[in-house]
């Protein structure tokens, strides 16, 4: 389980983490020498059953949000920290919108420094805390009064932190990691961390690594800082890798992968929710997980809009992104990736909207899947990478009933039903005009009938309504029976006819 803290600078993240777990989570000198924490720091809390619950404190001063946004992708649990003599402030607001943004994780609030005041400014800070709470839709979130240089509330704070519910781990997903750091260890090499954002790692696992874009191996893992020979999502793993690659290849944002990924993109299709309004073709600093570009959005229809990046990411469905300003002052909204690589034109018309909608509102992958499988064929290959879903969760998918595979092409029985009208449709007339002459083969055929769709897919539906017609016995042609126009039946009597020619 991993917990990330949140709030104003010099409220007291760091010292009550030092309470809580015996570990100062400031690792630079300049952080030590100056008080107040820089990039992102870590602490662990080991517990006699075995778990070990980590924290990743991240900096509060507004100069360094870059970095706090770093370090809240993929965590399912925050600490908010408010000050009893300050209370709320400016990035004590700023946070909490963006742990609203990247997807509502369980928050804990701690009221800090509360030796410092009196119990009627407690008291004060405690109801402002709760209204901003229900502003930001954490009404529910857990509030504990504390003072950590006299141990005040930290006992209850443990007991509290320790009843949160761990992540459930996702079997049928692909293990996917954003490097934040990456150093050498005398005796061991290049090691990188980072949180895992899905699946499960395991020592000897062949990972490709983005940036260099190469393989790599995993020769020891270390997760929640306890040596281990698997890692799974929601924790914080270190890699100990081995492979074509330097420390200074590797940069904060590239990926450790299962599977080796498409190419970046630079365009996406998201579904936004905005604290401030946003202008057509708007300059902005986009977040994701470990990674910061700039780039543009489109806005579409209500909240969906297409994001245009400068500099490619590698993203999948679902993944949450954060957009600033381009002064990088505001934060003005969030976004959940909705469809990756959307088509270039036509993305304004009412029947793409409409199907864009129906993308955003599926709650599953077979969902998404059903949606996808309206408008044609499905690339297998594509559609497991934007879904993140290893072999086993792919196989699990197309368990269900009424889909025709080719090769990595799918197909759902309505649209194969089309295709196969189309095909003896064209089929017909090609006999009508050609009466003396055999059928076309069956590439010729497909370049007549769907020159446009998925060639293995086309190939197979030619081949089964051959096979039908040449066995008419033993099956009919579903998709067509009782409803055949004149045409496609002259179209089957020429198969019937005729079995020396293909068609």
């Amino acid at each position: 389980m991993i917990i990330a803290t949140a709030g104003h600078v010099d409220h007291g993240k760091t010292t009550l983490l030092q309470a809580i777990t015996g570990v100062n989570a400031d690792r630079l000198p300049e952080e030590k020498k100056r008080g107040m924490t820089i990039d992102l720091g870590y602490a662990y809390w080991p517990q006699p059953d075995g778990r070990v619950p980590g924290f990743i404190d991240v900096p509060g001063h507004e100069k360094f949000l870059s970095n706090m946004l770093a370090g809240v992708g993929g965590i399912d649990h925050a600490l908010l920290v408010v000050a009893c003599d300050d209370g709320v402030m400016a990035q004590t607001r700023e946070h909490l919108a963006i742990l609203q943004l990247t997807g509502n994780p369980m928050l804990t609030v701690a009221l800090t420094k509360a030796d410092r005041v009196d119990e009627a400014r407690v008291n004060e800070v405690e109801r402002q805390v709760k209204e901003v709470l229900r502003e930001y839709g954490f009404a529910e979130a857990k509030l504990f009064i504390t003072a950590a240089t006299e141990g005040r509330g930290i006992d209850a704070l443990r007991e509290h932190l320790l009843q949160l519910p761990e992540r459930e781990h996702a079997s049928q997903h692909s293990f996917r990691l954003a490097i934040d750091r990456a150093f050498t260890v005398k005796g061991a090499g290049l090691v990188v961390t980072g949180t895992a954002l899905s699946g499960e790692v395991k020592v000897g696992d062949s990972l490709w690594l983005t940036g260099v874009n190469k393989p790599m191996r995993v020769r020891a893992l270390h997760a929640q800082n306890q040596p281990t020979e698997t890692a799974n999502a929601g924790q914080r793993i270190a890699l100990n890798i081995a492979g074509d690659a330097e420390k200074e290849q590797i940069n904060r944002g590239d990926w450790l992968l299962a599977d080796v990924p498409p190419e970046p993109f630079t365009r996406v299709i998201v579904e936004l929710q905005t604290h401030t309004p946003l202008t057509q073709w708007q300059p902005l600093h986009i977040h994701h997980a470990a990674s910061h570009v700039t780039g543009r959005v489109s806005l579409l229809e209500d909240n969906l809009a297409e994001l245009v990046f400068d500099t490619p990411l590698w993203l999948a469905d679902n993944d949450r992104l954060v957009l600033r300003d381009i002064s990088a002052r505001n934060t003005l909204a969030g976004a959940r990736v909705v469809m990756l690589n959307p088509p270039r034109r036509g993305k304004r018309k009412p029947e793409y909207l409409q199907w864009l909608a129906s993308l955003a509102r599926a709650q599953s992958d077979a969902d998404a899947l059903s949606v996808h499988l309206e408008r044609g064929a499905v690339n297998l290959a594509d559609f497991a990478w934007a879904r993140q879903l290893n072999g086993e969760g792919m196989r699990e998918l197309l368990q269900q009933p009424g889909y025709i595979q080719a090769g990595y092409s799918l197909l759902n029985a309505p649209v194969a039903a089309r295709w196969q009208r189309k095909i003896l449709d064209t089929l017909a007339t090609y006999h009508e005009q050609h009466r003396d002459e055999p059928g076309p083969g069956r590439e010729r055929l497909r370049r007549m009938a769907l020159p446009m769709e998925d060639e293995a897919l086309v190939l197979l539906l030619i081949e089964k309504d051959a096979r039908k017609r040449r066995h008419p016995q033993s099956s009919r042609l579903a998709a067509s029976a009782g409803s055949q126009s004149g045409l496609q039946r002259r179209a089957a009597g020429h198969l019937a006819k005729s079995r020396a020619a293909v068609w």
